[in-house]
């Protein structure tokens, strides 16, 4: 517990106020195991069985750890880009595919974009469009000034370079992945694209349940030299009510 200073005031409060380990059966060496394991990638089902804590359990605390690492990121997280940075640009559908004939995708659209650097920072929004609107609206957010954007030729992305302050080049996938002439191409954008959706499992992938977990793999992305480090500093930023 910890007690207010002041002498009119007798106010005590316990230490672990507002954090994950607040009204928590379990010790705090069974929550930081199972952030620990979470932090190493292991399954839902390989947490269970490590730790010997329920299912029910072990999904409250993922979803904990989700939130906090989610709320723990700034505005300034995902702008990536600057002068000079070849930024990469592409939407995705995720979601449940269904093979029968005259049955959409249902799902989510996401825009994303990865820097071409060593560190490959990124954003992903969920949009419910992906018109020229509001790509331009999202890449104005998310890419910083002065950066050169690849994207395909999709129709959405022509006015880019008329209202950005950014170089746009394009590539015409119908003909080749890389183009032959200017280098430009969307191909890490593309593979990050891949690994988001082998991280997130079909049943997230809904207009409500997947920007959580495009939270995390950016988290992931941005903290990998240290994910421990990360994780205690978010745990240190966010109040949990």
């Amino acid at each position: 517990m910890v007690r207010c200073r002041r002498k009119a005031c007798r106010k005590a409060i316990a230490i672990t106020s507002g954090t994950l380990f607040a009204n928590s059966k379990l010790s705090y060496s069974q929550i930081l195991l199972l952030a620990y394991l979470w932090l190493a990638d292991c399954n839902r089902a390989s947490i269970i069985l490590i730790s010997g804590i329920s299912g029910p359990t072990v999904t409250s605390f993922l979803g904990y750890f989700r939130s906090i690492i989610g709320a723990s990121l700034d505005a300034d997280d995902t702008v990536i880009g600057g002068q000079g940075i070849i930024v990469e640009i592409d939407e995705s559908k995720f979601g449940k595919r269904k093979y029968n004939r005259g049955h959409r995708v249902e799902g989510a659209w996401v825009i994303g974009g990865v820097e071409r650097t060593q560190r490959r920072l990124i954003f992903a929004e969920v949009v419910e469009r992906r018109d020229a609107r509001t790509l331009l609206n999202v890449i104005s957010r998310h890419v910083a000034a002065g950066s050169i954007v690849h994207t395909d030729l999709w129709r959405g992305y022509v006015s880019i370079e008329d209202e950005l302050d950014v170089q746009h080049f394009t590539v015409n996938h119908s003909i080749n992945f890389v183009d032959p002439e200017t280098g430009t191409h969307t191909n890490t954008i593309e593979g990050t694209w891949n690994g988001m959706k082998l991280k997130i499992s079909p049943r997230h992938r809904t207009q409500d349940g997947i920007q959580e977990n495009i939270l995390e793999f950016i988290w992931r992305r941005k903290h990998e030299e240290n994910l421990w480090g990360g994780f205690i500093d978010a745990m240190q930023k966010v109040h949990i009510e």
